[in-house]
């Protein structure tokens, strides 16, 4: 097998172009595109080799630094070519392969993209989601430049924890981020990448009490009794919002895959994307005008207006209807603004105010034990505890 280094200009002027590896092998041609970015006039075809002197100090260092890591990742395809050689016969997509799982997974942002990709093709979209919110901020954090996993340590998680607490982010976001690329370090150990060097033990991964994320019935009365005649975008937000509601708080995800299959003798079964549990809701009047209004805007063989022909991603749509139910919390006159999830644990708030056991509400909620539906109960109205204790002490 034979390696060069190409450079592909950008058909953007004045943007930097890609360096790419051109491989050969039994006469197949194969290319990987590695990370490095550069201009044309900074890299000599001829010598296949990064030009650093006729730049200024700070872009001399750029282009060294990446002749340095481009010289290593040349050394590690070799050692990898080597490797293969031994072997009696072997294809260059064996190479590729090999290369996928011992180089390319060896830097954060290419096994970040690896693990995406996964998750993608599992269904998991909000959690993919996530991972490439997390890989933005860490790739801001790092100016861009990847690193391979087995360099990450504490100290530089530490660093990552004060710039975002600079980014003015919250404990729990923080903490999520953190979590998010301690799952990520923690796959690359259990596929022997590396060995764990615990870089996550000195910055915060843990769970702070948030103030709740419900609203009273009232907010709930008057949502469902808003004019909004005329404004269709709206309308169809704050049914969207009433139909979670009236479903026991189910996530935005499973009412935007909701088909008309689901129907059965008078009733919604499902299976919750989160945890596949299937759930049976009784089609109330109130869920049966809701889908008969938009029985007509619904595209294919969905119940609810979400999707549309070019857009099947839920995660999108999520966005608007968040923004929509954000312009709708502003003609309410409330103080905290609706969310998606905000359907979900006002029921479960609502429900053990009319005394619905948290056995029922658990139940009701998909939830897999009740430890999960205590969290949805946790911040309570200040002045309902309050009252129970001036009714204690009135005793």
């Amino acid at each position: 097998m034979t390696l060069k280094i190409k450079f592909r200009k950008s058909a953007i002027k004045n943007k930097e172009g890609v360096l790419y590896f051109q491989l050969i092998h039994k006469r197949k041609v194969k290319q990987i595109t590695t990370r490095f970015r550069l201009f044309s006039f900074e890299w000599d075809n001829r010598l296949s080799s990064v030009i650093t002197s006729n730049a200024n100090e700070e872009r001399r260092l750029y282009l060294q630094n990446m002749k340095e890591r481009l010289e290593l990742d040349i050394k590690t395809i070799n050692q990898l070519i080597n490797i293969l050689e031994k072997r009696s016969d072997y294809s260059i997509n064996d190479f590729l392969e090999y290369y996928k799982d011992n180089f390319s997974n060896s830097f954060l942002f290419s096994f970040i993209d690896y693990r995406i990709k996964k998750l993608k093709s599992d269904n998991r979209l909000k959690t993919a989601a996530i991972y490439e919110t997390v890989a933005r901020s860490f790739s801001r954090f790092r100016c861009g430049e990847d690193i391979q996993i087995e360099k990450i340590d504490s100290m530089l998680m530490q660093q990552y924890e004060a710039f975002l607490k600079c980014n003015n982010l919250s404990n729990n976001s923080i903490s999520c981020y953190m979590r998010v690329l301690r799952a990520i370090y923690n796959q690359s150990v259990q596929k022997g990448l590396i060995s764990s060097k615990s870089p996550f033990k000195y910055v915060y991964t843990g769970i702070d009490k948030t103030v709740k994320r419900s609203v009273n019935i009232d907010i709930i009365l008057k949502l469902s009794k808003l004019d909004l005649f005329g404004n269709s975008n709206l309308q169809q937000a704050r049914d969207l919002f009433m139909f979670s509601f009236y479903m026991r708080g189910m996530s935005f995800i499973d009412m935007a895959n909701l088909t008309k299959s689901n129907i059965k003798n008078g009733y919604i079964i499902y299976s919750r994307s989160k945890t596949k549990q299937t759930l049976t809701v009784k089609i109330e009047k109130c869920i049966e005008e809701i889908i008969e209004r938009y029985q007509n805007l619904a595209i294919d063989n969905y119940l609810l207006p979400i999707y549309n022909k070019s857009n099947y991603n839920y995660v999108s749509h999520l966005r608007t209807y968040n923004k929509r139910l954000s312009r709708l919390s502003l003609m309410l006159a409330i103080e905290k603004p609706l969310s998606s999830y905000i359907s979900r644990h006002s029921w479960a708030t609502i429900a053990l105010r009319k005394g619905i056991p948290i056995q029922v509400i658990s139940e009701g909620m998909g939830h897999e034990n009740e430890k999960t539906t205590r969290i949805y109960l946790a911040s309570l109205d200040q002045s309902v505890l309050d009252d129970a204790n001036a009714q204690i002490i009135a005793l």
